[in-house]
């Protein structure tokens, strides 16, 4: 397929998702630590599917994880990580083998990602979490989803929590996810966010603006609202 081409093109993923200049895949480790994997002892592996270039790879590592990724088009990292096509292929790890599995913005550029969510459900050891995160179209739908043009499968939490629930999982859970680390302290403060996404301002990069990066970065986050499904095995 063309679009599996593309999402091994270096130029596509230098360009579509440029190396973050912000702390926000430590916070964001953290947040998802403290709240769903909370390890009781060092040493526990956590798989990335998806993992680019291993940014979260190197966060989840110091917070005392044993990190791996997974990605299609791996890059080269002093992490382990292994080239898979999840579209096709199955994890290279045995049965109930993983503590926890994490993967953000992976699923919507796949034709069949339920191989990944059945995959996940495989290698997960009983007891064993899972967090896998991508954009709401609920919210999406009139635009920001196609930002990328390889987004090809979008998700309500409808459907997120079914095709989950297809995989294996009984215990699910999927909740509206604002990428903004402030309204993480509190879920009143989504009411922030929910003003801002009623008012007509533009964002880069759907609409020309010259607001200052953190402006636009409020904006775009307010309005591009992502799932953040929790499963156990």
């Amino acid at each position: 397929m063309a679009s599996k081409k593309i999402l091994k093109d270096e130029k596509y993923i230098r360009l579509t998702y440029p190396k973050r200049d912000s702390d926000y895949p430590n916070r964001l480790g953290h947040y998802l630590t403290k709240r769903f994997f909370y390890p009781q002892h060092a040493n526990l592996e956590i798989l990335d599917i998806g993992c680019g270039d291993g940014e979260f790879l190197s966060v989840f590592s110091g917070l005392g994880y044993e990190a791996i990724g997974v990605d299609i088009s791996p890059v080269e990292s002093r992490h382990e990580i292994h080239k898979v096509d999840l579209e096709e292929e199955n994890l290279p790890f045995k049965d109930s083998t993983i503590n926890f599995v994490f993967s953000k913005s992976v699923i919507e550029h796949m034709n069949n990602p339920l191989n990944l969510m059945s995959e996940t459900y495989r290698v997960l050891l009983p007891g064993g979490k899972a967090v896998i995160m991508t954009p709401s179209w609920e919210h999406n739908y009139w635009g920001p989803f196609y930002i990328d043009h390889t987004h090809v499968t979008p998700f309500t939490r409808y459907s997120l929590e079914e095709t989950l629930r297809m995989s294996g999982f009984e215990k699910v859970r999927v909740e509206y996810f604002y990428q903004l680390p402030f309204v993480w302290k509190s879920p009143l403060l989504r009411i922030v966010p929910k003003i801002i996404s009623m008012l007509p301002l533009p964002f880069r990069p759907f609409k020309n603006s010259f607001l200052p990066k953190s402006i636009n970065k409020l904006i775009r986050f307010s309005n591009e609202v992502m799932l953040i499904a929790y499963v156990e095995k």
